[in-house]
């Protein structure tokens, strides 16, 4: 991969308009990059990828397939398809030095916080003999896209005292995190509905994370450090996390009869309720739409994703007709996931375990024309200040 030397931040631009006037707080409405990834109309409710409608490839395609739109701007041949699964597969299975890294780590660590740790350890590994920087990138994206799954899955198998469980090759990237997690092939529908959901966590335009990915990246530092500046940055409270805290909340609520209190109670406490809004979407997440339908059809053989459904949908009605607020992609992926046999505390690695696709490709956009990301601030402390000595002060 050549990188050209022009670069796509404005370091003067990015934080001001024409008129000299500092932007909002958080960036909010600066153009920090070109990309061609990912579009999102938050007007409209529409998600591209590469320009496809989420909804077609959710309907028509695979989390393995996605991968490779994101990575190569453009769909694969069924040869290319088949090739990118056989390279995925090889990775699946974590080195002996990851697994021990797994074993030793406390079994009350934070999930989230563990796989952060062990990407980082892993991309420290030495490269292979003679392996180019570029070369060395695009191994670490397979061991990555493949193995971070394995990671989650590993680590909360071995705190709860239970063996690892080897990759099974007849399975495809969604049935084997499902596998690796429980020991038990899955459904068809399970692996399904996981297949889906792998999609829609995997991209999301320039979020949080994937903001520090790309910072890191300018500055030239490898694959590995800028997947965990980005597991870093989602871990905060305010980016990922939600589909957990969705997840406890509707635990916490117990009935379809105790939301619209429960709810009257945190909104007058002037909590924020998780799971709802969104700094983009200004009508409805196209994401949550297809995660509410995925649950509805658990909900048809299950009772007790009936019962966490039948909470959802209630919660969102009463915050529609409360707030005027919709629920956004991690509100329904706590009730898709719980179905799924995944614990709630493990719900937020999920994000990583499939965002990782569109990292790669914002990492190889960002590293192929790049210029290291430096905006500027805007100094409003004192000024001309004196020294005081220490025994002046008061």
């Amino acid at each position: 991969m050549r990188r050209k030397n022009s670069g796509v931040i404005d370091d003067k631009a990015l934080l001001h308009t024409t008129t000299g006037q500092t932007k909002g707080a958080g960036l909010e409405g600066v153009v920090v990059a070109r990309s061609t990834i990912t579009s999102i109309d938050g007007q409209q409710g529409v998600l591209r990828y590469r320009g496809i409608d989420i909804k077609e490839l959710v309907k028509k395609s695979n989390y393995e397939e996605v991968a490779y739109l994101l990575w190569r701007g453009k769909l694969p041949t069924k040869l290319e398809l088949a090739s990118f699964k056989r390279e995925l597969a090889k990775y699946r299975t974590l080195p002996e030095d990851v697994l021990d890294l797994l074993k030793m780590t406390p079994r009350a660590a934070n999930p989230m916080e563990v796989t952060r740790t062990t990407v980082s350890f892993e991309s420290a590994l030495p490269n292979k003999k003679g392996e180019s920087f570029e070369d060395a990138n695009m191994r670490k994206a397979f061991q990555l896209l493949a193995g971070i799954g394995s990671m989650v899955a590993t680590y909360h198998r071995v705190r709860n005292g239970r063996r690892p469980v080897k990759p099974d090759s007849r399975l495809g990237h969604a049935g084997n995190f499902l596998y690796l997690l429980t020991s038990k092939k899955p459904d068809d529908y399970s692996e399904w509905a996981y297949d889906k959901v792998c999609i829609l966590y995997g991209d999301h335009e320039m979020n949080a994370s994937t903001f520090a990915l790309r910072v890191t990246c300018s500055t030239l530092a490898d694959i590995g450090g800028a997947v965990t500046s980005a597991i870093a940055a989602l871990a905060g409270p305010l980016h990922g996390g939600a589909n957990q805290m969705a997840m406890e909340m509707m635990e916490k609520i117990g009935s379809v009869r105790n939301v619209e209190s429960f709810l009257d109670g945190e909104l007058a406490a002037g909590n924020k309720i998780m799971g709802f809004g969104h700094r983009v979407y200004r009508t409805d997440d196209p994401r949550a739409l297809i995660l509410k339908d995925i649950a509805r059809k658990f909900a048809e053989k299950d009772a007790e994703t009936r019962k966490w459904l039948e909470i959802a949908e209630k919660t969102e009605a009463v915050m529609w007709e409360k707030r005027k607020i919709k629920p956004n992609i991690e509100f329904y992926a706590g009730v898709v996931l719980k179905a799924l046999g995944v614990p709630n505390d493990v719900m937020p690695a999920i994000f990583a375990c499939n965002r990782i696709a569109g990292w790669v490709a914002h990492y190889f956009e960002q590293y192929a024309d790049n210029r290291i990301i430096r905006p500027v601030s805007e100094y409003v402390g004192p000024v001309e200040q004196p020294y005081v000595p220490i025994n002046e002060r008061s």
